[in-house]
Parts: structure tokens; C-alpha cells; sequence
């Protein structure tokens, strides 16, 4: 197969996303298949990185499109890098030639560039596959960039429609965004739930006192509760903050944010609003190191918008339950979230505006011995390894796209 997969953010990126995508490159190329990457030429979190335009990595093929270098912490900055990235891509792919390759994989962000490259596609003969990580406008709306009956609103819901309607083949990650993309469109013979997988190449299978993580930031033996990856828009810190807060003067906790997005201005605010130094912020770590950030922790954290089940996935329980630690969900059930941790006991589930309850939660976690965390933990990797191997769901996107050619 001949493939090509368009994507504002690709390696070396160290955006979940970005990884996700290569990751599916990556296996591809090994597979033996052609594989062509467009992407950005800019870094997602910070502009001023600037990649290769063109490289071969891994046997890939990248070609990347100058970028703008606005800030994404503005709604017109956002604005500005997604429309001419998207306007690049249209018109990059206007020009392929016909049946130039087998397949084009896109993606749901920016909003707008799989309508467009599959408005570029037409007449080409080439099969297009969507694969759906966030729907838009319904995410837009809640975040509430868009009122719901804007003109705006009915552009974007007409432009997904259409999407959905001429791809030929749709890639949900959970059941629930399955359920919703037939309920909005009545599309359902061509849609295929694969979940994402962990980034991680290693597991720290180490005693957490020797973690080089923990020693290099001084964690001592506090109980880390740990919040890893991109602090998006849609999933409020709101309970997690507040709770920091109530047991600011709790000297067994430690509040860790590592990363980057838009939600990381609230966390730095709300600590230097409230004098906090029970909340300390780190920037995104290595891929190849990841597994030791994540090891340092005591709990890691999920979160999930209150209705944002359906439109989007939080795709960090995969790496929590694969390092083998205990998970602090925080959002609606049911959920996909709640489904997978329903099925290994231990973990803390609440929701939105509990801080009470995630306070006595956290208190009585704290009074736990280190072999019951450790226990469940370690039941949360084995359900991983038994049903998220990042093997398994390669090879069935692998075998998804093979249905194709």
C-alpha cells in the first residue's frame, strides 16, 4: 500500500497525538508499505522549535509545511496556525496525482483538514480514513468558542457530516464516540473502534524510592499525585486544584503537573494565587524517559470533561494502568474510563466539584501500605497487557486498513 497520513503535529513532537501517528507510521513502514507523513513544520506547544521540511525517518517520508508561529493561548492565534496549515494541505493534496497513493489517513484537528483534503481527494481514486480522536463542533461548543446555533456551529457540523459520509472508512476510539458519530450521521457499517495506545517504550518496574524522577525533584516519600500530558481545554482542574488546596498544609502530598496546554496557565495561577507549594509544575518529559516521570508517581490522574464522553477520549489511562499505578479518575460516568476501571478495584472514581470526597478518598489512600498500591497497580497492568498492547491495536489499524486495497 501506498499511504500517506496528514497531521498538524508528527515527530519529533512529543504530543500524545503526535506519537500516536507516528507510532502508526512507523508500523506501517515495517509492514513493508510506502508510508508519506505532511505535517507542520513548527513544534505544537512551543513555535519557536522549528523541524526539517523534508527528512526520512524510520523510512518515512516527511514532508512539513512552514508554519505560523502565533500563540495557541489565543483564540485567534489558534485560529491563524489551523487555517494555514489547513489551506497548505488542501492545496498540496489538489495537486497529487491520481491514484498516487492507496490511502490518506486524517484526523479531526485541526477543525476543517479532513474536509479539506477530502475536498482536495475528489476524482482522485483514493480511499480516505478518518480517524476520529476529537469531534468537533460539539468539543468547540462546550469549551465555548462557538454558540450552538451559530453560523459557525452548522458550518463545522455540515463539513463533519460530509466527512463522515464520504469516508470510506471511520476510526472511533471508544465505544461511546461510536455511538454518538451513528446517532449524528446514521453511518455505521464503516465505522471501527480501535482505542490509542501507551507512548511508552519501557516500563519502571524499580522500588519508587530509587526512581531517578523522584530523586531529581527532591519527592522524598511524599505521595505523588500525578497529572501528565497536554492540560486541555476540555477538562477542567477545577476539583484537583481545590483539593490541592485544602491540604496545602498536608505535608504527605505533592501535586505534580507535567506538560503543557491551555489549562497549564490555570495551574501556575491558581498556585501563585494561593501561595501553593504542595503543586509543583514540570515541563513535558522525553518520550524515551517517560515511563520513568510517570513511575514516579503514587496516583495518576485522569480527567475528563463533564460531557465530553462521545467527542473526545482520554487517552492518558493507557500509560496510567500500563505503568502500574493506582488512577484518580475525575469526570462523568458512565464513561470509557469508568467502564475499564470498574473492572479493577482500587481506583478512585469522583466527580466534578467532589473535593470532598477526593479529599477523604486521598486521605484514606494515604493510610494504604505500599503493597496494597503496589497490588493495585499491578492489576491495572495486567487488564492493560491483556487488552491495550500497543501490538495488538497496531496490527488491527494494520488489518483495518487493509480492507481498502
Amino acid at each position: 500500500m501506498r499511504i500517506l497520513i496528514v497531521s498538524q503535529v508528527f515527530w519529533p513532537d512529543n504530543v500524545a497525538v503526535a506519537q500516536h501517528v507516528f507510532d502508526l507510521a512507523e508500523y506501517l513502514a515495517k509492514k513493508g508499505e510506502s508510508v508519506d507523513a505532511l505535517a507542520s513544520t513548527k513544534d505544537y506547544e512551543n513555535p519557536n522549535i522549528t523541524y526539517l521540511k523534508k527528512e526520512n525517518y524510520q523510512s518515512i517520508n516527511i514532508t512539513r509545511l512552514n508554519g505560523t508561529s502565533f500563540s495557541k493561548k489565543s483564540k485567534l492565534g489558534r485560529l491563524i496556525n489551523f487555517t494555514a496549515f489547513n489551506l497548505q494541505v488542501f492545496f498540496k493534496i489538489l495537486f497529487l496525482k491520481k491514484k498516487e497513493y492507496d490511502a490518506v489517513i486524517g484526523l479531526t484537528v485541526p477543525p476543517m483538514l479532513s474536509f479539506l483534503t477530502l475536498l482536495a481527494l475528489k476524482g482522485k481514486n483514493i480511499k480516505f480514513v478518518y480517524w476520529a480522536m476529537d469531534l468537533q463542533p460539539e468539543l468547540s461548543i462546550i469549551a465555548g468558542f462557538f454558540k450552538e446555533r451559530s453560523f459557525a456551529t452548522k458550518l463545522l457540523l455540515w463539513m463533519g457530516n460530509y466527512v463522515f459520509k464520504k469516508a470510506d472508512l471511520i476510526i472511533a476510539l471508544d465505544k461511546y464516540m461510536k455511538d454518538y458519530i451513528i446517532k449524528r450521521t446514521g453511518q455505521s457499517d464503516k465505522i471501527t473502534v480501535i482505542p490509542v495506545w501507551p507512548v511508552m517504550y519501557e516500563i519502571y518496574n524499580e522500588e519508587k524510592i530509587k526512581n531517578p524522577f523522584r530523586i531529581e525533584n527532591n519527592f522524598s516519600d511524599k505521595i505523588i499525585v500525578m497529572y501528565s500530558g497536554n492540560h486541555s481545554v476540555m477538562h477542567p482542574l477545577d476539583t484537583l486544584l481545590k483539593t490541592a488546596l485544602a491540604l496545602s498544609d498536608d505535608p504527605r502530598f505533592l501535586f505534580v503537573h507535567i506538560g503543557g496546554g491551555v489549562r497549564i496557565k490555570d495551574v501556575s495561577n491558581f498556585k501563585d494565587q494561593h501561595g501553593l507549594e504542595n503543586i509543583l509544575l514540570l515541563p513535558y518529559q522525553p518520550r524515551e524517559k517517560i515511563h520513568i516521570s510517570l513511575g514516579a508517581a503514587d496516583l495518576q490522574v485522569v480527567i475528563q470533561g463533564k460531557e465530553c464522553v462521545g467527542f473526545t477520549h482520554p487517552n492518558k489511562i493507557y500509560g496510567a494502568m500500563f505503568i502500574g499505578k493506582p488512577i484518580l479518575y475525575i469526570g462523568p460516568k458512565p464513561s470509557h474510563v469508568t467502564d475499564l476501571l470498574e473492572k479493577c478495584p482500587g481506583n478512585i472514581m469522583i466527580s466534578h466539584g467532589e473535593e470532598k470526597k477526593l479529599i477523604k478518598e486521598l486521605q484514606n489512600f494515604a493510610l494504604l501500605s505500599e503493597s496494597k498500591k503496589q497490588e493495585i497497580g499491578q492489576n491495572n497492568r495486567n487488564f492493560a497487557k491483556a487488552n491495550f498492547t500497543k501490538e495488538f491495536l497496531l496490527e488491527k489499524s494494520y488489518q483495518a486498513l487493509l480492507t481498502l486495497v
